[in-house]
């Protein structure tokens, strides 16, 4: 059965494949409805009208410098698995997974070494997930192709409906500036019904913070709390197979399409009745990421400053209705008040404008810290660093914006780059792309 099945997926990908150029400036919709192979590998949710929190990319986030505790699990770069994967040099051990990759992508593309442009920059997170295999490697590259990609693009307007549920949403970052995704299982009462509603929703909520949230060799993950208050009430021992298997769908989507991008997950008001259907839907080689905790309120904090938290979870947020959650929301401050500082315009005075928040809330009386519109798409992409083929990334590597140890490796390249030090700094450079976006700068970020 599995010799039949990589047999078929082999013959899907090599209908579709072709040597990828350059990706064409068009408009976010265009770009996901061309070839399946030049798709982008983010930024699947267009045509945005919403306006987006005003504290979404601040500072503190884009000046982010991860330590080897955010570099790698366990802290440990020959034993732990890989976070950060962007924007940073990479071990010899993984620039061979890479080039073990191509060559099954050669040998099943007939001879085509260029990977299409919806895996490009994670085909190292894909190798890591499979454990290095090349063959398993490229079953979950179909997988990428058949959940995401012919699912996209995703419009706004299409899943507004599904979003004001509330059943899935950003709420703050912790301490590492990772994005909190707040699953309420109680929420799902009327999508849990639908697979293919609730694949949707997910992927356009994931789809969201990879393209506005992240920032490529400083913040790249995200940290998940799964709520079940109330939980039993909307489940019946009727519903019980397909809410299963909508689950195992929605933790396929998590941990295959978006793998290496969790770090770990916190279960809140666990019942007793509905701990082995959970235990059920979490693959083997996840389960030490999750963990149930009872007096949570007392053991967020430990990850999470209290502004960046909803009440009910011990934070100084109000708890947030449904139809609350989206637009997502995001607050200053995530590693301390004092990292925290609103921007001013060239006449000093604060940025305040509307909000995205249509809410009383304390957020709607702070200055805006976000700085998504200076940013772009190509921006939050990165460059994988893959010294195989050094020619392929080494000129936008070279115009991002780095931390101190990416800066020193990529000069030991023969590139030499300064580090990223300052908001003056990082807004100086965004300047420049924007003022002279065809200019190769050394200190360019790339939008």
């Amino acid at each position: 059965r599995s010799r039949k099945r990589s047999q078929s997926n082999c013959t899907d990908l090599e209908e579709l494949s072709e040597v990828v150029p350059p990706m064409p400036a068009a408009k976010s919709t265009a770009l996901f409805t061309q070839d399946p192979m030049k798709v982008p590998c983010m930024g699947g949710c267009v045509e945005l009208q919403q306006e987006h929190s005003k504290h979404l990319l601040p500072e503190e986030v884009v000046l982010f410098e991860p330590t080897e505790e955010e570099m790698f699990a366990e802290s440990n770069a020959r034993h732990g698995s890989r976070l950060i994967f962007l924007n940073t040099p990479l071990l010899p051990s993984e620039v061979d997974a890479l080039v073990a990759l191509r060559k099954e992508w050669m040998r099943r593309g007939k001879g085509r070494d260029e990977l299409p442009e919806f895996i490009r920059l994670s085909a190292l997170r894909i190798m890591q997930h499979k454990r290095f295999d090349p063959s398993r490697a490229m079953d979950l590259v179909q997988t990428c192709l058949d959940e995401r990609v012919r699912r996209l693009p995703l419009r706004e307007e299409d899943l507004l409906a599904d979003l004001s549920y509330g059943a899935m949403y950003w709420h703050g970052r912790d301490r590492k500036c990772r994005p909190c995704l707040v699953v309420r299982i109680e929420r799902f009462a009327e999508l849990i019904k639908e697979r293919e509603r609730c694949i949707r929703m997910t992927i356009f909520v994931l789809e969201y913070a990879l393209r506005f949230a992240m920032v490529p060799g400083r913040v790249e993950n995200w940290v998940v709390l799964v709520d079940f208050e109330n939980a039993s009430d909307i489940m019946s021992f009727y519903q019980l197979p397909t809410m299963c298997l909508t689950a195992k769908a929605l933790s396929q989507t998590l941990e295959s399409v978006y793998c290496c991008r969790m770090v770990w997950v916190k279960l809140l008001n666990l019942p007793t009745i509905l701990s082995r259907i959970v235990q059920s839907v979490i693959p083997a080689d996840k389960k030490k990421k999750v963990s149930a905790i009872e007096d949570y309120k007392k053991e967020l904090l430990k990850y999470f400053e209290p502004s960046q938290l909803e009440a009910r979870y011990g934070g100084t947020r109000r708890d947030l209705k449904g139809h609350e959650t989206y637009p997502f929301r995001f607050y200053p401050g995530c590693r301390g008040a004092m990292t925290a500082r609103p921007l001013t315009c060239e006449s000093g005075r604060s940025m305040a404008s509307s909000t995205s928040d249509s809410t009383v809330d304390t957020e709607s009386e702070e200055a805006v810290t976000s700085l998504h519109h200076l940013t772009g798409r190509k921006f939050h992409e990165g460059q994988l660093w893959d010294t195989s083929a050094t020619d392929r990334w080494i000129e936008q590597a070279a115009a991002s914006s780095l931390p101190p140890q990416a800066a020193k490796a990529l000069s030991s390249l023969g590139h030499s780059v300064e580090p990223c030090l300052s908001l003056d700094q990082w807004k100086d450079h965004c300047k420049e792309a924007t003022l002279n976006p065809g200019l190769k700068r050394k200190h360019i970020i790339s939008l």
